[in-house]
């Protein structure tokens, strides 16, 4: 009786471990930048908004603020979702452009 305890004491603690994983197989590369598609490179046009960079944020070329465009300032909370269509707009706090891209 003391041998069958002790050997469903053993077999249950070798349940619980886990093996290592295999070496052939290989985790994805991580270093490798992800690639837009080229439709979706600038589909904000961001490029077109590169001049407003160093400009006041009411500078009448600033596009407003609306459900493609968004205004970025440093109080301002964001989602982290990226929306390939949508120009982002980013104002520091003397209400200068310092960057546009998309996401």
């Amino acid at each position: 009786m003391k041998h069958a305890l002790v050997l469903l004491a053993f077999a249950a603690m070798t349940a619980c471990t886990t093996t290592p994983a295999s070496t052939s197989s290989k985790a994805p590369e991580t270093s490798e930048p992800a690639v837009m598609p080229p439709e979706q490179a600038d589909a904000c046009k961001a490029k077109s908004y590169q001049g407003l960079i160093g400009k006041p944020a009411t500078d009448p070329g600033v596009p407003p603020s609306g459900r493609l465009v968004r205004h970025i300032r440093p109080d301002s909370i964001v989602t982290m979702d990226y929306v390939f269509a949508r120009l982002n707009v980013e104002i520091d706090t003397n209400g200068v452009i310092t960057g546009v891209r998309c996401g």
